[in-house]
């Protein structure tokens, strides 16, 4: 059976750092509250956008409890606590599970080109380790690692096992995914493709430019469920403008995403950690006229 509470849009929230690399926790949940008031399904918390690879444990755990609090049970959440090794994914498992969220996720464990028997295993291991539902995430770009529709049918004999975050292009093993097994929901993961995921009936979205277009990610979806694909294609071409703007033409997609939020919602949302580079006038000066030209 699926599992409507977990479809819907979710923003894949970034992580503000000051200075000095410390997380800024105060500017993090004001701007969980200005997406809720927006009208976003959910968050995914401590995901790849989040910069979770350049955070301790704690400071995972410590993100995910600020999360947790400023939403108050308003918009579900999803707890990405992937990692390279099965044991520190569990401990992180472990701790969010303890708290009020909606399910768990991770990204395949990378670098070591693990098999599918290992990969499975895995999975096996997090997902049996909670009562919460388990999203997979499909990421190959990043990870090295491809969740083939062969390898998703070996996931779902796990039951606790209830959804992908699909964030890949190929959209024919997208729809053989999604035709062979239409109770497990699909997240489409590319920002600049949610027309197309929808098209082929996903039951949602996660994305990291849902931090300043959200409304708009919202109406590409209400569109397709309407059958509307002439006026979706046209919100999703505004989308793709403000996604070139902001990535394409700075380089620094995560940094323009925090200094449009913190001209927008009028708070301190800091920078990333190194190596990521911060962004110098020329893209500060084209990420105020992105902020100033979204049309809602």
């Amino acid at each position: 059976m699926r599992n409507e509470k977990l479809t819907g849009i979710f923003t894949a929230l970034v992580t503000p750092f000051d200075k000095d690399g410390r997380i800024i926790y105060d500017s993090l949940q004001k701007h969980v509250d200005y997406l809720v008031k927006q009208g976003v399904d959910g968050f995914y918390v401590n995901g790849s956008t989040a910069e979770s690879f350049l955070m301790t444990p704690q400071e995972r755990k410590s993100v995910l409890e600020a999360v947790v609090e400023a939403n108050g049970g308003r918009a579900r959440l999803i707890c990405h606590c992937g990692a390279i090794g099965t044991a520190l994914s569990l401990d992180l498992v472990e701790h969010a599970s303890k708290l009020s969220i909606d399910a768990l996720s991770s990204v395949p464990p990378f670098y070591y080109g693990f098999s599918q028997d290992e990969l499975v295993s895995y999975y096996n291991d997090l997902a049996s380790a909670s009562d919460k539902p388990f999203i997979v995430y499909n990421m190959p770009k990043f990870s090295g690692v491809t969740i083939t529709p062969s390898l998703m049918a070996r996931l779902r004999e796990n039951p606790r096992i209830q959804g992908l975050k699909f964030t890949h292009n190929d959209f024919f093993a997208l729809q053989q995914i999604k035709a062979s097994d239409p109770d497990l929901i699909i997240y489409n993961g590319y920002d600049e493709m949610a027309i197309c995921g929808f098209s082929l009936k996903c039951d949602g979205a996660i994305g990291s430019t849902y931090n300043v277009i959200a409304p708009l990610i919202m109406k590409v979806r209400d569109l397709c469920l309407a059958n509307d694909f002439k006026a979706a294609y046209e919100v999703q071409a505004v989308v793709n403008d403000y996604i070139i703007s902001m990535s394409s033409k700075t380089g620094k997609l995560f940094a323009a995403l925090k200094y449009i939020i913190s001209i927008r919602e009028g708070i301190d949302y800091g920078i990333c950690r190194k190596p990521f580079a911060t962004l110098d006038d020329e893209d500060r000066k084209l990420c105020r006229q992105v902020a100033d030209s979204f049309r809602f």
